[in-house]
């Protein structure tokens, strides 16, 4: 378990951890845990879809039992992609504002930039009144 764990770069509670939620299951031999080539497969798309999708564990659970609930998995990664492009369009714009910021001919873009009056402006019009 610690070869896998250290393969992985994680640590071997993770692993322990991801068996009680039901996302491991390996065999055991002699009172220990043996890791087979479909169990590193799963580690491996746990970490994938951790680190790319930016899955929470119960999302990637209901990834991996597909087999049995199509529609379920179907509609995690819906709503995670939904999640992502609303992330995405976010980041997006934040870009666009950081990088007008440093190339605004203003020395207080803060205080002097007609670009971010205009946003700030825009940003409080769109706010429900309290």
């Amino acid at each position: 378990m610690g070869e896998v764990a250290a393969r992985f770069g994680v640590a071997v509670s993770t692993l322990h951890w991801w068996e009680k939620q039901g996302l491991l299951a390996p065999a055991r031999r002699a009172g220990r845990r043996v890791y087979g080539d479909a169990d590193l497969r799963r580690i491996a798309l746990i970490q994938l879809m951790q680190g790319t999708a930016m899955m929470s564990l119960p999302e990637i659970a209901v990834l991996l039992a597909s087999s049995t609930a199509d529609r379920d998995w179907r509609t995690a990664v819906g709503d995670r992609l939904a999640t992502c492009d609303e992330q995405l369009a976010r980041l997006t714009s934040a870009r666009a504002h950081l990088a007008h910021m440093l190339t605004c001919p203003s020395d207080h873009p803060v205080d002097e930039c007609t670009y971010l009056a205009e946003e700030i402006h825009a940003y409080l019009e769109a706010m429900p009144e309290r």
